[in-house]
């Protein structure tokens, strides 16, 4: 099929409507809804059999699309900003999402409008002025990921969740003043489904946000530790010095502090387990607010697909078939992410409890800090000179035992909260994971009665 020629103009579509397209494993396509055919502007029966790349445009950098297909080729979804090039050379932008499905892939696409778009439409000029410079494809996609780099993202996945959140959250912004009206009493109820599942997932964003502040306190308060730790070690250690100087006068005082020693080394190899937890618990939650805002994108496409076929009840005899046809990849797809949504918080409940049975056992030998600490004052002031030498040290210890009590203190909340909205999480997800399934029933019923 010869390729059309680009022109600056571009194929309008609105906020509120929805690509849905699937291929197989090679980006032949499968199906396309009304909207993609249409802003597309190719025929259906062209599109079919295609590869995906008919409506890739020559201003879409070569690097976008390796890191497309390498998320894709893991069996993990990605997201990207995707210029396009429609049947009549026009051109439209969409935010894709795409996701493997059993066996191919299943691509949702909306319009982008967040500021994040504008900053993505100057770096894709900058890596394709690159790529023009006979770059290998290798070059290029190193260079993209250098500069996302140098816009503060540890990683592509770490951009794409960032991405996928503003332009959900700007979409909605568009459409909070426009009215939607339903023709059907159906159309109206699976509106409130998908209403009352977006809901609980912006609530699900919500404690997702949370996790990442408890996340970063938790960083900050063992990073302290950290450094308290460092500086306690030296001050056991001078405090032995100084208590051999003094012989048998102070022997009682190394005591103290090999004991104080002792027991902070306990305390700081329990804490050692939570930093790799902070660790993981990064990981699972980035991971979780992608599948949260896959989820999302689903729900809204799934209620744009029902009504797209809903709307053509009238001039068509078969105005469901496409959609029954389709119910499967999106029935799987959304059950399988909130199956996967529940294990990953079921798993990260089991973590949290350790760590909380962890800090019970930390409250233990903190106490016993204390108690260390009160025997040393005792022990240092049989003379003026031993309690004035060793005044700094005590000091030092108070120090450390309320930095102690406070950054612990810090982690306990933060963990109890960890564990309250991961309760939340697991029951939030438990009750939308049917909710596919209830749209798409509510539009069969629909249909058997219009067929009688």
């Amino acid at each position: 099929m010869k390729r059309p020629t680009p022109v600056n103009a571009e194929s309008p579509f609105g906020f509120d409507e929805f690509f849905f397209s699937t291929t197989d494993k090679r980006g032949v396509i499968r199906y396309g809804n009304d909207v993609f055919v249409r802003v597309s502007a190719y025929p259906k029966e062209a599109m079919v059999g295609a590869p995906h790349s008919l409506i890739r445009h020559p201003d879409m950098p070569r690097a976008v699309f390796k890191e497309f297909w390498e998320f894709l080729k893991a069996d993990k979804p990605v997201g990207a900003y995707v210029k396009n090039l429609a049947g009549d050379g026009h051109y439209y932008w969409v935010y894709a999402f795409a996701f493997p499905i059993q066996d191919g892939y299943l691509s949702v696409r909306f319009k982008p409008s967040s500021e994040t778009f504008g900053v993505v439409q100057n770096l894709y000029s900058d890596v394709l002025h690159y790529e023009s410079q006979d770059h290998s494809l290798e070059e290029s996609h190193a260079y993209l990921l250098e500069k996302i780099a140098e816009l503060g993202f540890a990683d592509y996945e770490s951009f794409m969740v960032k991405a996928v959140l503003e332009e959900l959250k700007s979409r909605a912004t568009h459409l909070q003043n426009s009215e939607m009206k339903y023709e059907v009493k159906e159309a109206e109820q699976i509106a409130e489904v998908t209403k009352a599942t977006t809901h609980k997932l912006e609530e699900v964003f919500e404690k997702l946000r949370g996790f990442q502040g408890n996340s970063q306190n938790l960083e900050e308060a063992i990073q302290s530790l950290d450094e308290g730790f460092q500086q306690l070690k030296f001050i056991s250690l001078n405090m032995k010095i100084a208590a051999a100087k003094f012989g048998d006068l102070a022997a009682s005082l190394g005591v103290v502090s090999h004991e104080f020693s002792v027991l902070s080394g306990t305390i700081e190899k329990h804490l050692g387990g939570l930093a790799g937890f902070v660790d993981d618990l990064a990981g699972v939650v980035k991971k979780c607010v992608l599948r949260v805002a896959a989820l999302n994108v689903q729900m809204l496409m799934v209620d744009f697909f029902v009504r797209e076929s809903i709307a053509k009840l009238g001039s068509s005899d078969n105005a469901f078939e496409e959609m029954l046809q389709n119910q499967k990849a999106f029935s799987d797809l959304f059950g399988q992410y909130s199956k996967n949504l529940q294990s990953e918080f079921s798993e990260l409940q089991a973590g949290i409890a350790v760590i909380e049975s962890a800090m019970q056992e930390i409250a233990k030998f903190v106490t016993g800090l204390e108690v260390v600490r009160q025997i040393g004052a005792i022990e240092s002031s049989r003379t003026a000179e031993i309690k004035s030498i060793f005044a700094n040290y005590l000091s030092s210890m108070d120090s450390f035992i309320l930095l102690l009590r406070k950054c612990t203190g810090e982690i306990k909340r933060g963990v109890e909260s960890l564990s309250s909205n991961s309760d939340f999480i697991v029951t939030s997800i438990r009750g939308i994971s049917g909710n596919v399934d209830k749209i798409f029933d509510q539009a069969a019923s629909m249909e058997s009665r219009e067929a009688s």
